[in-house]
């Protein structure tokens, strides 16, 4: 990967006055021109069937081929969010049955959108006059970021995850809900992802029966096509054919524009489904009327939201809770499917929140759920691991804790806490008190939780014995952990928030420093990282690098955004990570990583994504994995902060160092390569000594003196390569290291001795 620096919008001598009155023009400018422009969006669903106009955008310019994402390639021009927002406007009164078509007026309609919407975005740059000092324009700009998130963001895991948590905390609480509301949760909401997928195949459908209507060459054979595709129309005679084609000019693109236009009126039956459709899903045993109530519960009728503010539309739109309308009849029309299935999981909480008793029911168990998808998540990760759950103890004022979850592998020890709590309506719309609680509660109190447990296990190295509520006793030897590395696991996604804990800090959410705060990654987020590094080495350096290079590196994107980075260079970036001035915008990088995690689920045969390495490498951790000799992730580790440059590289001169050794043309009687990795606060060694000798104390003594240099006093760790070249064993004969290691990063930067070391390189 290849890193660019942008220039300077302003330079350095301008002050910050000057900065921020700058912004705040260009917020206030753009908060004026929204408030002229937005309320305009109405006349849309006035003058047109607001049908009609919602299935021609959802149509036209929301849809797109299978297998391409016009977010991934710069070419997405109609969000999501604006078609919601047009869905909101449609109901604040009575359904218009305008009959004309919208034509090319449909781009004059795109084109409004797009600039109510980038108006929309830029407002929140008017920062607050009395907001001036350091901590008041962070907290600012991360109540404005939640906003974005909360107005923009859509889909909060991949498509199989989102299905399974819905599905689960459905199942859990099935006997309450079908009692409060006549039917059985599991069964509703499956019906409406797979009501989801029959709207999409009849899209499908429909833009299939238009393309073989276009592939015809001439016009008889067009309207006999068109025919074919709708038999449900009357048929277009021959003499009307002859009709259309004069009118047309008889230029076979006119004619098919004409054809489209009255296509188009089917659009309406692509975005809809009927009350019996939905009972044939649900299945026997569920009645007509129950069903009813329930889809009206979600549902609006045109005219609904005739008193509500527009403005409030924004960042609480009511079509998010409620995203269907009914047409009466038993129809339902929706515009914004494509959205539905990040929707459902808010719905079903809302559903439940109607009632004391399920809302209780279901905050247990939700809370059981996630402790028990990280069970899950975590026992597979890590095979060779002792996983103990529950561990209750006491400090020595009596107060009794518990942690969820902890991992020993070899030396390390990775300790969860999961929090289930949901980010508040009041928190997504950027309320300060709110976020912040929202904030804390998700966030600082897990980073407390563990590490306040590993405070207990450090204090006090040697067999530790805790008892759990399930009556199992959890005993753990501290006396063999030599790294710990905490983790806070939520159930909710809170985006780039989450994965940039600074930003907490420095807005004052909270006050504490970056030692005292563990990362926070959601429970899919955490699932999809174990899938895409199997090895368990790769997990572990992940999660404490994660740690390091968030408190370090000034940066842009979410959990999968840093996914996607990890796996180019390991997070190995050099003095880069140091750089206090330098801001990396790591925003969509994640997308590299959607084809196989939608590709794979749809049956596609899609390359998994793997942390980039040489083969000689992936060859000597996979030894090292089977192997698991003392200290083995350790060794893993270090190698880890190699990157796949620097591996090439290592290779070409311990294949030169080899052959020499080999020929009897090397300068000394033993030989060894010693390869520093990293910068100098975060150095890395790797020897690599090819040798001839046979015996095995002599080859041990070489290597301990290999590694016990001068030269790697310095290094946080250091890994030795060792081959026969006698009789080679691939991909080595010995591996060792040095016993005495430091392999963790401060996270706290002291800015002197940074922008010193950055002078010397």
């Amino acid at each position: 990967m290849k890193l660019f620096q942008l220039p300077q919008l302003l330079k350095d001598d301008v002050p910050l006055e000057k900065r921020l009155d700058l912004i705040r023009t260009i917020g206030k400018d753009a908060r004026e021109k929204f408030a002229a422009l937005y309320p305009q969006t109405t006349k849309w669903v006035t003058e047109y069937d607001p049908v009609y106009l919602l299935s021609m955008c959802a149509f036209y310019l929301i849809a797109y081929p299978e297998g391409t994402d016009r977010e991934a390639t710069g070419e997405l021009e109609f969000h999501h969010h604006y078609l919601e927002l047009l869905q909101a406007f449609a109901l604040c009164q009575p359904r218009s049955y305008a009959m004309q078509p919208l034509r090319e007026q449909l781009l004059v309609l795109k084109a409004h959108m797009q600039e109510v919407g980038e108006h929309m975005a830029l407002r929140s740059l008017e920062i607050p006059e009395r907001l001036t000092s350091d901590k008041e324009i962070s907290a600012y700009q991360l109540r404005t970021e939640m906003m974005a998130q909360t107005t923009a963001v859509r889909n909060w895991a991949y498509m199989h995850q989102m299905t399974k948590v819905l599905l689960d905390l459905a199942h859990s609480i099935e006997p309450a809900f079908q009692a409060a509301y006549g039917v059985a949760p599991h069964r509703f909401f499956s019906m409406l992802l797979q009501i989801t997928e029959e709207a999409q195949d009849r899209l499908n459908a429909h833009m299939t029966k238009m393309r073989e209507c276009a592939a015809k060459r001439d016009y008889r054979t067009m309207i006999v096509a068109y025919n074919d595709a709708f038999p449900e129309n009357m048929p277009i005679t021959e003499e009307q054919a002859a009709w259309m084609w004069k009118t047309a000019g008889k230029k076979r693109r006119n004619l098919l524009s004409m054809l489209l236009m009255h296509a188009d009126l089917k659009l309406e039956r692509v975005y809809s489904f009927s009350l019996d459709r939905a009972l044939e899903l649900v299945g026997e045993g569920t009645e007509k009327a129950a069903l009813q109530a329930l889809l009206e519960k979600i549902s609006f009728r045109f005219g609904d939201l005739a008193d509500a503010n527009k403005e409030h539309f924004v960042l609480s739109n009511p079509v998010l809770d409620r995203p269907f309308i009914s047409l009466g009849d038993g129809v339902y029309f929706s515009a914004v499917w494509g959205v539905l299935p990040h929707l459902l999981l808010d719905i079903l909480e809302d559903l439940v929140w109607e009632d004391k008793g399920l809302r209780d029911l279901y905050t247990k168990s939700k809370a059981l759920y996630l402790e028990d998808e990280l069970e899950r998540i975590v026992r597979a990760g890590f095979p060779n691991g002792q996983v103990f759950t529950g561990s209750t103890w006491q400090n020595s004022a009596g107060v009794t804790y518990e942690n969820d979850l902890t991992v020993v592998v070899d030396s390390f020890a990775i300790v969860f806490e999961a929090k289930s709590a949901s980010v508040s309506d009041p928190a997504r719309r950027g309320a300060p008190s709110r976020l912040a609680e929202t904030l804390r509660e998700l966030i600082e109190s897990p980073s407390e939780q563990a590490l306040r447990f590993i405070d207990r296990l450090k204090s006090e190295p040697g067999i530790h014995e805790f008892r759990t509520k399930r009556g199992v006793v959890n005993e753990i030897n501290s006396g063999a952990i030599k790294h710990y590395i905490p983790i806070g696991v939520t159930l909710s996604h809170l985006g780039l928030i989450a994965s940039n804990l600074k930003k907490l800090i420095a807005a004052g959410i909270v006050d504490k420093k970056l030692e005292d705060l563990a990362p926070s990654i959601s429970i899919t987020d955490l699932e999809s990282v174990f899938e895409l590094l199997t090895r368990e080495v790769e997990k572990v350096h992940y999660l404490a690098r994660r740690r390091e290079f968030e408190a370090h590196m000034n940066y842009e994107g979410d959990e999968l955004d840093l996914l996607g980075f990890y796996l180019e260079n390991g997070f190995n970036i050099g003095d880069t990570e140091y750089s206090q001035d330098l801001v990396l915008n790591m925003v969509l990088k994640s997308k590299e990583l959607d084809p196989y995690f939608i590709g794979s689920r749809e049956g596609h045969p899609v390359p998994k994504p793997r942390l980039a390495m040489t083969h000689w490498w992936d060859a000597i951790l996979n030894r090292v994995n089977e192997a698991k000799f003392e200290g083995w992730l350790e060794t893993g580790f270090i190698l880890l902060n190699t990157t796949r440059e620097d591996q090439a590289k290592f290779e070409v001169e311990f294949k030169k160092l080899a052959r020499q050794v080999q020929e009897g043309t090397a300068s000394r009687p033993h030989n060894w390569l010693i390869w520093a990795s990293g910068p100098k606060r975060r150095r890395y060694v790797v020897v690599g000594y090819p040798y001839v000798v046979d015996d095995k104390e002599q080859r041990n003594s070489i290597l301990g003196e290999a590694i016990e240099s001068v030269a790697n006093a310095d290094a946080r760790g250091v890994a030795a390569i060792g081959v026969n070249m006698k009789h080679p064993q691939y991909p080595y004969d010995v591996l060792a290291r040095r016993a005495a290691t430091n392999l963790f990063d401060t996270l706290t930067l002291d800015a002197r001795a940074v922008s010193s070391e950055q002078a010397r390189v």
